[in-house]
């Protein structure tokens, strides 16, 4: 295959456009690639670390040259690592027929486990529901509104008010939590990780308020009354849409990104596609062309990392396995990329990075990077 048709099928299977014709034409040159360049010592029980590594070599110089930058490089690597799983897994099929199957890579001694379900629900009083392990239906009745937990795991609030006083609920997810939660408008709430939403259990007034902190993915009820999320400074005014908020204290800027609808961000519109910064001087900074799923990854049940360096990465993947990360030695300043779901031990999320060079070890609640 001629270097220019390998770059654009390769390229064109990593963001999910190749056609099947071509997508079988790349598992049967990669399958080539197995058959003709590489040889799997009888020996070499680890051998296919070597086979993974040398395919990968012929995909970078025939995919970029001979001398692509490093940073290229690097990039193509992580990318076939995470997103290119099925044509890994069919080499080495393919290899495990023509020479002889190797014994299975023996598990980490110390591993992260993914998060799940997770949240607790503070009441106005202060009383504190586990929420990932109370019973099903009603946990709690205010002001003639029904707190239930449903079928679905999530949230729910429903009914009429019987009393204009209301009360604040707050729900937090820990690391390594998500949540659902339905507001009494019909707003749908999606928490991410390490995150905390306060909000009225009746909306009274002429505006719905909430604030948030650390990520949360909102579908607003259409209603007149304005909706505003605060978090950490920001406003965002919107009456009826579908945005993402990133407000962690650990990031750099907050992060607005609308999907559907219009939205401001203090006073600042935003249109579909669109995604706003704010950092520590409080300017608004606005990006088009968001690629929105990268953006909604999380709720969907991946992790999803387009140019991302590395202090990123981490702090994702710290806040869903619940470790903390340790650098040691000096860090490459490349970006990364790759795509794999959320559910898999940390070990396997961090073979993007390891094959990358960089070596990782989990001890307990922590991670070392080197």
């Amino acid at each position: 295959m001629d270097q220019d048709r390998l770059h654009n099928i390769l390229q064109k299977y990593l963001d999910g456009s190749a056609t099947p014709d071509e997508t079988a034409a790349l598992h049967d040159w990669y399958r080539s690639a197995g058959a003709t360049e590489v040889e799997w010592p009888a020996d070499d029980p680890a051998g296919i670390d070597d086979v993974r590594e040398r395919m990968l070599d012929r995909l970078q110089r025939e995919a970029f040259g001979k001398n692509a930058a490093p940073a290229a490089v690097r990039r193509l690597r992580l990318a076939l690592a995470a997103a290119a799983t099925v044509l890994l897994l069919s080499t080495v099929a393919y290899l495990r027929y023509i020479h002889r199957t190797p014994p299975a890579t023996p598990p980490m001694a110390h591993d992260a486990l993914p998060g799940g379900n997770k949240a607790t629900l503070i009441l106005g009083g202060g009383q504190a529901i586990t929420l990932d392990s109370a019973h099903q239906g009603l946990l709690a009745t205010q002001g003639g509104i029904a707190v239930q937990k449903s079928g679905k795991g999530e949230l729910v609030y429903e009914g009429a008010p019987t009393t204009v006083e209301t009360a604040y609920n707050t729900i937090l997810t820990p690391n390594g939590g998500t949540y659902a939660v339905t507001l009494s408008d019909g707003t749908k709430v999606w928490l991410n990780a390490a995150s905390s939403l306060k909000y009225p259990v009746t909306f009274t007034g002429g505006v719905r308020s909430v604030d948030l902190t650390g990520e949360a993915y909102f579908e607003v009820a259409k209603d007149a009354k304005p909706f505003t999320v605060h978090c950490l400074g920001q406003t965002i005014d919107v009456l009826g849409t579908h945005f993402n908020v990133n407000a962690y204290t650990n990031e750099s800027a907050i992060r607005t990104t609308l999907l559907q609808g219009k939205v401001k961000v203090n006073n600042t519109p935003l249109q579909p596609g669109e995604q706003s910064t704010v950092g520590a001087d409080g300017k608004v900074h606005i990006m088009n062309n968001i690629d929105t799923a990268e953006v909604m990854a999380w709720k969907n049940g991946m992790f999803q990392f387009d140019d991302a360096d590395i202090g990123t990465v981490m702090r994702e993947i710290g806040r869903w396995y619940d470790v903390d990360v340790v650098y040691e030695g000096k860090l490459p300043d490349d970006h990364f990329r790759g795509k794999i779901p959320r559910n898999v031990n940390a070990s396997q999320v961090l073979q993007i990075l390891a094959i990358g060079g960089i070596e990782f070890t989990i001890a307990g609640k922590k991670i070392y990077l080197k």
